[in-house]
């Protein structure tokens, strides 16, 4: 059985291409449904502002990794224009990615906390449709303790960073003082819940928060200490502040350029700033043409949190030398799992092939008495132990799947089978 991966992330794709991969939970459902159907054995989908990955099961990697490009190709256009900004990994390299990607060694901010509950919902997402079973419980399972064990033996999460910690980061290097300064959150999720209690922190003037359910608004302007608007009031809350931070989980843009253009006028031209961390992006890209107007996007963040990256090289190093050990341990795990059902091929074969010697050899010797037949009989078995001893103390230390492969190629190969077939014809 191989793991694969097929994905494009922020150090692959620019956001305009990975918004229009980006799978929500809904789409998932059904993404998941269509990679079963064309012989995915197991599958799971991580989708995120940063990263859309597809990790599918199957005995052939090249089928397996086709099947994916070709679901997603469905959805992006066309094949040839998405391999520019994927990856497919396959095995120890798909293990690998999935144990950085979980303990956030390849977030935008390295050590960035929300990916591994992200990539848990992901995995009790595919569980509970079916899509994921006992293979990938398995890994993904390794991941979450992988994750654990970075965090616990290094500092890579002390003073955890994120993406809307960054967006406070970014409205500071804007406006300096932030504390005369009104904001409208737009969206009730966690990436906006975080930054607030960042935003908190800052002695904000005043926070105004909307939703599409007002009700979700007011809970969180409740925590917060802001106040809560109808989402249809939109257009005058933009007259009314400094900036926006913006992340819902639409698909299409909730703010336009013709909305803000009309704000602006009655702003009198006075400078609006909108920091949208959202995946689809919630503002239009055309709002960054309006004069006075300051759109930043999740990948503007980008080379705010490479400052922050000097801090936890050392931590990276140390975390990256645990996802090694752990990559190998997991490999050499796996092959044992397969490793008696091969150990016992190998000897059914071998003692089938001992014992088809062993009689020709004795219907030549016409008439050997039972002590002749009894040393015959221990002579091959001794032979056979001998000649299959090595491999299997092999196996036994390494089982990776490259050892296992070669083993089984040199001990249960059809050219052998062959070998003997054609030798035993020929006398």
């Amino acid at each position: 059985m191989h793991l694969i991966v097929l994905g494009l992330n922020h150090n692959t794709a620019p956001l305009d291409i990975r918004e229009k991969l980006f799978i929500s939970d809904e789409a998932a459902a059904g993404l998941l449904g269509e990679l079963k159907a064309a012989g995915a054995g197991e599958a799971a989908v991580i989708s995120t502002c940063n990263r859309t990955e597809v990790y599918v099961t199957g005995a052939d990697r090249a089928a397996s990794g086709r099947t994916v490009m070709d679901a997603l190709a469905g959805r992006f256009g066309s094949a040839d224009s998405l391999f520019a900004y994927t990856y497919l990994l396959s095995d120890e390299e798909a293990y690998r990615h999935l144990f950085l990607v979980a303990s956030g060694l390849d977030s935008m901010v390295i050590g960035e906390p929300q990916i591994l509950g992200q990539v848990k919902d992901a995995y009790r997402s595919a569980s509970g449709s079916g899509a994921a079973g006992p293979f990938l419980d398995k890994v993904f399972n390794r991941a979450f303790q992988v994750a654990k064990r970075v965090r616990t033996e290094t500092r890579i999460g002390y003073n955890p960073v994120s993406i809307s910690a960054m967006a406070v980061e970014l409205a500071r290097k804007i406006f300096g003082d932030l504390q005369r300064k009104q904001i409208l959150v737009v969206g009730a999720g966690e990436m906006c819940e975080i930054a607030l209690k960042h935003f908190r922190k800052e002695g904000l003037g005043e926070v105004l928060v909307t939703n599409r359910t007002f009700g979700a608004a007011q809970q969180l302007a409740e925590q917060i200490i802001g106040t809560a608007h109808p989402f249809e009031a939109m257009a005058d809350l933009l007259v009314r502040v400094d900036m926006v931070l913006s992340s819902t989980g639409s698909e299409r843009p909730i703010i336009d350029k013709p909305t803000v253009m009309d704000a602006m006028k009655k702003r009198k031209r006075r400078p609006l700033f909108f920091i949208d961390i959202a995946v689809p992006r919630d503002v239009e890209p055309a709002v960054n043409d309006i004069g006075n107007v300051y759109l930043y996007d999740i990948d503007d963040l980008k080379e705010l949190s490479q400052a922050h990256l000097s801090n936890r090289i050392e931590e990276s190093r140390k975390a990256h030398a645990i996802v090694d050990e752990e990559v190998r341990k997991f490999s050499l795990w796996l092959g044992r799992l397969d490793m008696n059902p091969v150990i016992a091929r190998i000897r059914e074969r071998l003692d089938a092939i001992r014992d088809k010697e062993l009689k020709k050899t004795l219907q030549k010797l016409k008439g050997a008495d039972a002590e002749t037949v009894r040393q015959l009989d221990l002579l091959t078995r001794s032979i056979v132990n001998k000649i299959v001893h090595p491999h299997l103390a092999a196996l036994k230390e390494d089982g990776s799947p490259a050892v296992l492969e070669l083993i089984k190629q040199l001990l249960l190969g059809e050219e052998d089978e062959k070998e003997v077939g054609d030798r035993d014809e020929g006398e």
